[in-house]
């Protein structure tokens, strides 16, 4: 990074994060797997749940979490490649500067 008044980013910093959301993405793989495969609402409700609507409504909320939580591990790889692919970004421009920067001091790369 720079001196005040100055924008950097550290590559370096940006791929460790990618890492690191693909290993969360990779540990949350099997609690969301679980969760989904046991999730049931049973009894819970009874007769008065099934009569105005509740136990549906409920069955319809945790089909929605299982499937929201089932995105959850893709969109961390998503972010992880976004996240690469930014670092590779930063790098192309601060080379591309620090070359400009040296073909117009006089001897080249002095």
């Amino acid at each position: 990074m720079g001196g005040a008044g100055q924008f950097g980013v550290d590559a370096e910093t940006l791929k460790g994060l990618a890492g690191r959301f693909d290993r969360e993405a990779k540990e949350l793989e099997k609690p969301v797997a679980a969760f989904s495969a046991t999730a049931d609402i049973g009894q819970a409700f009874g007769l008065l749940g099934a009569c105005d609507g509740a136990a549906d409504k409920y069955r319809q909320l945790l089909q929605h979490t299982s499937k929201v939580l089932g995105q959850l591990p893709h969109v961390l790889r998503n972010d992880a490649e976004r996240l690469r692919v930014s670092a590779a970004n930063y790098t192309a421009s601060d080379q591309a500067a620090l070359d400009q920067v040296q073909s117009v001091k006089p001897g080249g790369d002095a």
